[in-house]
């Protein structure tokens, strides 16, 4: 196969699989909010209360195995013990520790050489994601690529691959934007490159079917469905009285405790 058939096939690959990214882009943005605000607006309230006492009850059972320590190791439950269990257990000021440490915007310590820095995205070594996200922004500069529409299809869903630290769908963003074999009379990197393409699209096409069968996205049409609706409200119900259940076994558990003043 000539140079110029492997380019038209690289060309249709690309196209194919950036069409598949992209959907699954808006599967995570802007159809995953419809069907949140859909499915909040109907069961937001009970699943807020199963989400709460569920935490509560997995609390309770800490507090129970904690507790149970010191019976086992035939020592007293002191009150002063209970009392620090109950606040590490159930003060709301330890969530305070656990946010997330802020985006940090790689722009901010770009250089050339960093930029320049060779890449080989075919490797399965530990990939720099920071690596790739540069080569990308660098392809998606103004300067570089004039046709704006390859500039909308994939800026916001490459911010959102870093975002996330998606080093698989940033690798293939690098492979659809940063490789370029025109002048390239070999063919052998042309056919590797083929090859890359059709694995990442297997990949991407198997990731999108089964994005649309996990929850939230399976919900998509069943959220206009009364039977459905009905059925799913009578299956949270029904979590809820388990989860209370727990809730009204641990109490009582933790209630046979003699605790020592």
């Amino acid at each position: 196969m000539q140079q110029e058939d492997l380019l038209v096939q690289i060309d249709a690959l690309k196209e194919q699989l950036l069409h598949l990214l992209t959907i699954w882009y808006e599967s995570q943005t802007e159809i995953l909010q419809e069907i949140l605000f859909l499915y909040e607006n109907i069961f937001g309230n009970i699943e807020m209360e199963i989400a709460n006492k569920e935490q509560n009850a997995k609390k309770l059972e800490q507090k129970f195995k904690m507790l149970s320590h010191y019976l086992e190791n035939n020592q007293p439950v002191k009150r002063q013990s209970v009392d620090f269990i109950d606040k590490l257990l159930f003060n709301d000021d330890t969530t305070k520790h656990n946010k997330q440490k802020p985006y940090h915007n790689p722009k901010n310590h770009f250089t050339q050489r960093d930029i320049n820095k060779k890449l080989d995205p075919s490797s399965n070594d530990n990939i720099d994601i920071v690596s790739i996200y540069r080569h990308i922004v660098k392809k998606l500069h103004p300067d570089v690529i004039q046709e704006s529409n390859i500039f909308k299809l994939c800026w916001a869903n490459v911010q959102f691959c870093y975002q996330k630290q998606d080093a698989e769908r940033l690798k293939m963003f690098y492979l659809i934007l940063c490789s370029n074999y025109e002048d390239n009379i070999n063919v052998e990197p042309l056919i590797n490159e083929i090859n890359q393409l059709k694995d990442c699209i297997e990949k991407q096409h198997k990731d999108n079917e089964d994005l649309q069968n996990q929850e939230p996205y399976c919900f998509k049409d069943k959220l206009n469905d009364n039977n459905w609706i009905l059925e799913r409200k009578n299956t949270l119900r029904n979590k809820l009285v388990q989860v209370n259940k727990r809730i009204l076994h641990n109490n009582r558990l933790l209630r046979q405790i003699k605790i020592i003043d």
